[in-house]
C-alpha cells in the first residue's frame, strides 16, 4: 500500500490533536455524541438510561393523543365526508390519529414507549368521551368540526356518557 506524504501528514496531525492535553473529548460514532475523555462509556450509558419521565411530559403526551384524534375526526368529517358510524369511520379515525401522533410526538421528542402509551390513552379517551366536549362547548366544536357535526352528536349522544361506536353508556 502506497501512502502519499500528505496522507501521512494528515494522520500525524490527527494523532497530535487527539493527544493534545486540551482536547477533553472525542467523538463516539456508536453513540453519535462527543464523549469526555475522563468519563467511561458505561457511566454515560447509565446516565442516559436513568432519565425519568416527568409528569409534564406525560400530560403533554396525553394532549398529543387527544389532539391527534380531534384533528383526525375533523379531517374525516370536513374533508372526507364520512359522517355515518361504521367500521370504516372508526378505522379512518384511528389510522389518521396514529399518523398524527407519530408526527407530533416525533417533532416534540416524546418517542419513548411510556409516552406512546400515554398518547394512545389520549386517543382512546377522546374516542369514547370526546362527545362530552361537544355538549359543553358547542360553539367551539362547531368551529373545529362543523355545525352539522354538533347537531349529529347532540342527536345521537347524551351528556356525561361514554360512547363506543353506536352504544352509549351513561355515567
Amino acid at each position: 500500500m502506497i501512502v502519499s506524504p500528505k496522507g501521512i501528514e494528515d494522520f500525524k496531525h490527527r494523532v497530535k490533536r487527539i493527544n493534545n492535553p486540551r482536547n477533553m473529548a472525542y467523538f463516539d460514532p456508536d453513540l453519535g455524541m462527543h464523549i469526555p475523555k475522563h468519563v467511561s462509556q458505561d457511566t454515560i450509558r447509565r446516565n442516559a438510561k436513568a432519565r425519568k419521565p416527568s409528569f409534564v411530559a406525560f400530560m403533554a403526551s396525553l394532549l398529543i393523543g387527544a389532539g391527534a384524534l380531534v384533528g383526525a375526526q375533523a379531517l374525516r368529517f370536513r374533508y372526507l365526508q364520512m359522517t355515518e358510524i361504521s367500521n370504516a369511520t372508526l378505522f379512518t379515525d384511528l389510522l389518521l390519529a396514529t399518523l398524527f401522533v407519530l408526527t407530533l410526538s416525533g417533532m416534540m421528542r416524546y418517542r419513548m414507549v411510556r409516552y406512546r402509551v400515554a398518547q394512545m390513552a389520549g386517543v382512546v379517551t377522546v374516542l369514547v368521551a370526546g362527545h362530552n366536549l361537544v355538549w359543553y362547548y358547542p360553539d367551539a366544536a362547531a368551529v373545529v368540526y362543523t355545525a352539522d357535526y354538533v347537531q349529529i352528536v347532540r342527536e345521537t349522544t347524551a351528556p356525561m356518557s361514554l360512547v363506543f361506536r353506536d352504544t352509549t353508556y351513561g355515567l
